[in-house]
């Protein structure tokens, strides 16, 4: 199981976002001001003409006014990425961007192959279902699912800022997730030590599906956020590994993977009217690790986790750049050091937990 490639992704394609960057709306904010001043001025001519209306009527009209239209029926998201009904490329954009998840991909692919993929290789094969499923207290399958997810999201706001349609840019944005981690299992086949896993594909399908499904019904989803957090394992530290991790993603027992729920996301509007834009972020964490699976990895125990959780999303201070809201929601992906329940064979634990 190799579940790197997302932080590789990410590191080297927000640079590529930065260096090109402009404000993805700016061209269609001058489109709306226009628009806005010119249904504005046809309101008030009608009102100035018109004397049988009364002053709730004129209020209503110049209200109406002052709402914000959007061309092609286009939507500002929290992620800071535009949704569009139809799509309208900026081909500059999308290929930088295309030509950036290439390299970002054959940098991550020699990687592997120096770090992982430098022992004996075989015809292609693939792991017993059962066996490879029990192994690591499904830590890895969980990541996987994790990592597609992840990956999918990433892929899909580039499609959006590069103009795509918010429907195709789901699409879009899942597909290449899949297939990001699909490359994974078809290098692992070929390795005598590992192999095709359908686990890890089962987990693949199913994080970038999520994603989809989030998507489209954003209502019931929405307000649910896979995280993941890690801290260097005492397995590590003392060696109680079988193989050396070499690097954070092997450290399975240094891993949480966390589902978070913002239940804000879920009030009633007229409960948000008068709750603070303060609390609005707060949500509840629940997470998932595994210990004393270095070492062998069929055996082992899960620990669980509750804790608060805070959606960097919703917090009030980042203003209108759609950069930094693109940033942040990256960010979000990691679950930050809160005061947590842990719940383990050998008690309850209470502290700050990352």
């Amino acid at each position: 199981m190799r579940f790197n490639k997302y932080f590789l992704f990410t590191l080297i394609l927000i640079p590529g976002y930065l260096i090109i960057a402009q404000d993805s709306t700016q061209k269609n904010i001058t489109r709306i001001h226009t628009s806005l001043a010119s249904r504005f001025n046809a309101d008030y001519n009608s009102l100035n003409t018109l004397s049988n209306f009364n002053f709730s009527d004129q209020k209503e009209m110049r209200t109406a006014a002052s709402q914000p239209v959007f061309i092609n029926s286009e939507r500002p998201l929290i992620d800071g990425t535009t949704w569009r009904e139809n799509s309208d490329v900026d081909y500059l954009r999308l290929s930088s961007m295309l030509g950036a998840i290439a390299i970002t991909n054959t940098i991550a692919y020699m990687y592997q192959r120096n770090v992982w993929y430098t022992e004996e290789t075989t015809v292609f094969h693939s792991l017993d279902f059962v066996d490879d499923w029990n192994k690591y207290q499904q830590m890895d399958k969980i990541g996987h699912f994790t990592d597609a997810y992840f990956t999918s999201d990433l892929s899909a706001k580039i499609y959006r800022w590069s103009g795509l349609s918010g429907e195709s840019s789901v699409w879009y944005g899942a597909l290449t997730g899949w297939l990001w981690m699909l490359e994974i299992e078809i290098s692992d086949a070929f390795m005598a030590e590992w192999g095709f896993s359908w686990g890890d594909m089962a987990a693949n399908t199913a994080g970038s599906a999520f994603f989809v499904l989030q998507q489209f019904n954003y209502d019931a989803l929405g307000g649910i956020q896979p995280k993941f957090s890690w801290h260097k394992s005492d397995a590590w530290k003392e060696m109680r590994y079988h193989k050396d991790p070499g690097a954070l993603i092997e450290d399975y027992e240094g891993m949480t993977f966390w589902i978070t729920v913002n239940p804000y996301h879920y009030f009633p509007n007229n409960w948000k009217k008068s709750y603070s834009e303060w609390l609005a972020p707060l949500g509840i964490a629940f997470g998932l690790s595994a210990k004393d699976i270095g070492w062998y990895p069929w055996a082992g125990y899960k620990e669980y986790s509750i804790g608060l959780d805070i959606d960097l999303r919703k917090l009030p201070i980042w203003g209108d750049s759609n950069l930094m809201k693109f940033l942040i929601s990256e960010v979000n992906f990691l679950r930050l050091p809160l005061p947590t329940i842990r719940f383990t064979p050998q008690g309850t634990w209470v502290g700050f937990y990352f």
